[in-house]
C-alpha cells in the first residue's frame, strides 16, 4: 500500500502532539511494509528529503508565513492569512501534483492549517481513498472554537462564514477518525462528516521508553506542568492557584516553552523562588521529579499526550474536565479532574492531594497499568492499518 500523509507540519518542525503521533503512525506503517511520504509546509523553497528513512516533501507554504515559532504575528497579518485559508487553490495545486508523481492507494489528511479545505478538492478530483484525522477544532473554527481565553459554547457568525465551504465539502469524504470520541462527536453535532461511510475514534499511542531513576525530595510535594506555555493550556490557571496556596513544603516544575513574550510575562509575574521554569526539556527529565501533573487546559483538549506520558511513568495527573480529558482520567484510580473555570477546584484539588501524598506515591504502578492501552504502539499501527484497508476495500 502506498500512502501518503499531509500534514502542516513534520519534524524537526514540531507544533503540538499532532506532530509526535504523526511521526509514529508514518514509521510504524513502513515497518509494516507499506510505502510511505509525507507532504507538509515550510518557508524555504521546495525541498524533498528522507528524515529517519521517511521520504517527506516540503512543499514552501502558499500563505503569508509559516504557523510555526516562537514570536507572534501581528494581527492583521494573522487576519489576512486566515482569510487565504478560507480556500487556497494554490495548496490543491501542490496536493495535485504530489498524488500526480506518488500516485497514493490512499491519502491521510492530519491538521489542515495553510491546506485549507481545497485539499479535500484535491483528493476528491482524483478518487483517492481519504481519511481525514481530527486532532483539534481548526476545521471548525479558526481560533479552535477559543476566544478571549474562553472556549465558544457555540460558533459565532465570523466562524460560520470562515467555515462555510467545509461542512459540505467534508461530507464528500471516504472516511474521518477522531483521536478522542469527544473530538468526533463535537464535529457530528455541526453536521461534518455526517454522511462519510466509515467513522472511527482511534485513541493515541505513544512509543516510550518508561524507565525512569525517580530523583523526587520526599520534603517537598512536586507539582508539575508539561507543555506548551500558552493562554489555552491554562498554565495562570495554575500559577495563580499555586500562589494563593503556596506553602514553605510546595514546589511547582515547569517544563515547557511558548510564544517569547508570553514566557517572559510568565516569569515577571509569578517570579518564585519556589517554581521551576526548566524550559524544553526530555520527559524524563521532568517526570522524575514530580509528584503529580497538572494539565489545566482552558480550551477543548482532544487528546493530550502529556497524559498518557505522565501514567506511563507512574505519575498521577490533575486534569480539566472538559474536551477529551475525561476520556483519560479515571477520578481516584489515576488522577482527579476539576472545573478550569472554578478557580477554586484546582485549588482544592492540589490541597487534597497534598493530604493524599502517600497514597498517590504507592499507586505508583497502578497508574502505569491504566497507561497500557494507550502504549500498545504495535496494536495501535494495526488499528489504523485496518482503517486503511477497511476504505480501500468499500
Amino acid at each position: 500500500m502506498r500512502i501518503l500523509f499531509i500534514n502542516v507540519l513534520y519534524e524537526p518542525y514540531i507544533g503540538g502532539g499532532a506532530e509526535i503521533t504523526l511521526k509514529q503512525l508514518v514509521k510504524g506503517n513502513q515497518i509494516l511494509g507499506h510505502e510511505v511520504k509525507v507532504l507538509t509546509f515550510w518557508d524555504k523553497d521546495d525541498k524533498e528529503e528522507v528524515i529517519d528513512g521517511i521520504p517527506v516533501y516540503r512543499a514552501k507554504i502558499p500563505n503569508l508565513y509559516l504557523p510555526y515559532g516562537k514570536m507572534r504575528q501581528p494581527f492583521f497579518k494573522r487576519v489576512l492569512w486566515h482569510i487565504f485559508d478560507i480556500y487556497n487553490p494554490l495548496a490543491k495545486k501542490i496536493v495535485l501534483k504530489q498524488i500526480k508523481e506518488f500516485k497514493p492507494d490512499l491519502v491521510s489528511i492530519h491538521n489542515t492549517q495553510g491546506w485549507s479545505c481545497s485539499i479535500w478538492d484535491a483528493v476528491i478530483e482524483t478518487s483517492i481513498p481519504t481519511i481525514q484525522v481530527l486532532h483539534d477544532l481548526y476545521l471548525l473554527c479558526p481560533r479552535n472554537m477559543f476566544k478571549d481565553n474562553v472556549v465558544c459554547k457555540k460558533r459565532c457568525l465570523v466562524c460560520k462564514l470562515m467555515r462555510f465551504p467545509y461542512k459540505q465539502k467534508s461530507n464528500k469524504l471516504k472516511a474521518v477518525a477522531g483521536i478522542s470520541n469527544f473530538i468526533l462527536n463535537h464535529y457530528l453535532s455541526y453536521g461534518y462528516f455526517q454522511e462519510v461511510p466509515i467513522k472511527k475514534v482511534i485513541h493515541n499511542s505513544r512509543n516510550l521508553d518508561t524507565k525512569i531513576n525517580k530523583k523526587i525530595d520526599r520534603n517537598y510535594i512536586n507539582f508539575g506542568f508539561i507543555g506548551t506555555l500558552a493562554p489555552n493550556k491554562g498554565i495562570e490557571v495554575l500559577l495563580k492557584a499555586y500562589h494563593k496556596i503556596k506553602k514553605p513544603n510546595y514546589r511547582l516544575f515547569v517544563a515547557g516553552s511558548g510564544k517569547e513574550d508570553y514566557e517572559k510575562y510568565l516569569k515577571s509575574k509569578y517570579k518564585d523562588n519556589s517554581i521551576i521554569f526548566m524550559g524544553k526539556v526530555n520527559p524524563k527529565d521532568f517526570f522524575e521529579r514530580v509528584d503529580v501533573t497538572i494539565v489545566p487546559s482552558i480550551w477543548y483538549e482532544n487528546f493530550p499526550g502529556v497524559i498518557v506520558e505522565s501514567f506511563a511513568f507512574g505519575v498521577p495527573v490533575i486534569g480539566s474536565n472538559i474536551g477529551g480529558i475525561p476520556e483519560m482520567i479515571l477520578e481516584g484510580v489515576n488522577g482527579m479532574l476539576f472545573n478550569p473555570y472554578n478557580e477554586n477546584e484546582l485549588i482544592d484539588k492540589m490541597l487534597r492531594f497534598e493530604t493524599e501524598i502517600e497514597h498517590w506515591r504507592s499507586k505508583s504502578d497502578t497508574i502505569k497499568q491504566s497507561a497500557l492501552k494507550f502504549l500498545d504502539y504495535n496494536g495501535w499501527v494495526r488499528k489504523w492499518e485496518e482503517l486503511y484497508l477497511n476504505v480501500l476495500k468499500d
